[in-house]
């Protein structure tokens, strides 16, 4: 869901050029697999298409070119923390839900998996997922603005007016 989506928030921001938005599990259950049914179906009714999703597992290697690695739940924290080489990468994980203001307040920061649930369960992820999404664009776009900012920064020549 949080590929579909936030996929889609970088494409509508007009940022796409400069963030790569990627999906990936932390084990190989599900590799080459499209996303669940229950899932593009949640997608679905809310504008989303999640049919060409294909499920790939993590590639540690990847950490060095990543700048932000986002886990679900706590217990693919410790997975990610444990593939993570570097204290670098390690502070590059975090938890999709530490972007929406209202889980951070109510400290529900894990997503909940609705594999074993019913339509209800995909619906409160989707919309757990989807406030996430909108956070973390805002944070993506403020990274971004300050490394433009930096760079622009850094070509100005004094010299000139």
């Amino acid at each position: 869901m949080g590929h579909v989506i936030l996929q889609r928030l970088v494409d509508d921001a007009g940022i796409a050029d400069h963030v790569r938005v990627s999906s990936s599990g932390t084990g190989d259950w599900h590799v080459g697999e499209h996303a669940d049914p229950r899932t593009v179906q949640v997608l679905a009714e809310h504008g989303y298409d999640g049919s060409r999703h294909r499920a790939r597992e993590f590639d540690p290697d990847e950490f060095d070119d990543l700048d932000l690695v986002l886990a679900s739940d706590e217990g693919h924290v410790r997975t990610l923390q444990r593939l993570a080489r570097t204290p670098r990468n390690r502070s590059k994980i975090r938890l999709v839900r530490e972007f929406d203001p209202e889980a951070v307040a109510a400290g529900t920061l894990e997503t909940g998996d609705p594999w074993y649930g019913g339509p209800e369960h995909f619906a409160r992820c989707f919309a757990e997922v989807e406030a996430a999404c909108h956070g973390i664009l805002h944070h993506v776009r403020d990274q971004l603005d300050g490394r433009l900012a930096g760079r622009a920064h850094s070509q100005h020549d004094p010299e000139q007016p």
